[in-house]
């Protein structure tokens, strides 16, 4: 078996989403974007729910989607698990009957069935088999839901916004239980999610959607040290700027330059975190090499600390004390000097 491979071009009104996918048999690959960034057209697709006007959607030797040739497979005729934000399970039904549902549709006999959607909930610990999802917990419902797509042995797992109906206090403990259950999983998984934890912590591989478009791929790892867009930069807590380098210093917008810490050359991007950012009334002397003129746009309590946004020519966020914000009496409109050490700057080519 070779996987997912889809590459889809899907028109929903004005928005066009043109984006390339491969997942691997084992492998949970994360899709994160922004709100309208066709995150969920892209899942609908490689369910059946929407069809491509071009492109194709290969899962293992079978051919689900090609609009050139006239192929389209059913949600119904595919080995596709699907589990949605609400998890839709069927109200009237007991959590066993509502697991079983999927092998009765494909003919099994009713004592079989359940038996088999027994089995399947023992294996996500939910005991509670005769309970209606009313009188389920959410991550009860989560658990049953994953059982019912699970039950039928897909070849492909799709999980759009797994967790968004837990409270904060569930999801903790149901994320890392749905990754244990995840790992046992031999298909192919994709797990859609606005969140960069949810997205950390499940995905071994993470593909960034924006716009309609595949903007960044890579592990956690890669994702997180080295965004590519303004979007990734703010989840994962950096300050995102764009140049030319030429050795240890880099010209960014404006003509302004970046001094690194080490020899780059060619169009590069440059991170440093919100933490190494001084914030001063005045331009600062000593080892800051980097300090740019600004105004205060918005302040918002980030942890222990308070996020402040700065405008300007080189737009950027700092993480200072709230005794800092007092002694510097920050508030919108104020001006400040932002600087920051060479050595706390990264710069990787673009």
């Amino acid at each position: 078996m070779t996987g997912l491979a889809a590459s889809v071009v899907v028109e929903r009104g004005s928005f066009i989403l043109d984006a390339e996918l491969r997942v691997q048999p084992g492998e949970v690959v994360a899709l994160l974007g922004p709100n309208g960034a066709g995150k969920s057209t892209l899942l609908a697709a490689l369910a059946g729910l929407h069809r491509p006007v071009r492109g194709l959607v290969k899962l293992g030797d079978t051919v689900l989607d090609e609009p050139a040739s006239g192929v389209h497979v059913p949600l119904r005729d595919r080995q596709v698990g699907l589990v949605v934000q609400d998890y839709l399970l069927f109200p009237r039904m007991s959590a066993v009957e509502n697991v079983a549902f999927g092998l009765r549709a494909r003919g099994v006999a009713r004592a079989m069935a359940r038996e088999r959607a027994r089995e399947w909930l023992g294996r996500m610990d939910v005991a509670e088999h005769e309970r209606r999802p009313r009188q389920l917990s959410g991550g009860q419902a989560q658990r049953v839901a994953l059982a019912r797509a699970l039950i039928v042995e897909p070849a492909l797992l799709l999980l759009d916004e797994p967790l968004a109906a837990l409270d904060a206090g569930t999801r903790p403990r149901v994320r890392a239980e749905l990754r244990r259950h995840l790992a046992a999983y031999g298909g192919c998984t994709l797990v859609v999610t606005h969140d960069p934890l949810e997205a950390m912590v499940l995905g071994e591989r993470i593909v960034v959607l924006e716009n309609g478009r595949v903007a960044q791929a890579g592990t956690p790892a890669e994702v997180a040290r080295h965004p590519r867009t303004d979007y990734v930069a703010r989840l994962v807590g950096l300050n995102l700027l764009r140049g030319n380098a030429t050795g240890k210093a880099a010209r960014i917008a404006d003509g302004l330059t970046v001094t690194l810490a080490h020899e780059v050359h060619g169009p590069v991007h440059v991170t440093f975190p919100p933490a190494a950012v001084t914030l001063s009334p005045r331009r600062p002397d000593g080892s800051a090499r980097n300090a740019w003129s600004g105004t205060v746009e918005d302040l918002e309590v980030h942890g222990d600390l308070v996020r402040v946004s700065v405008g300007g020519p080189v737009p950027l966020l700092a993480d200072v004390t709230p005794l800092a914000v007092a002694e510097l009496g920050l508030a919108p409109g104020t001006p400040v000097w932002a600087s920051v050490k060479a050595t706390e700057v990264s710069a990787y080519p673009r």
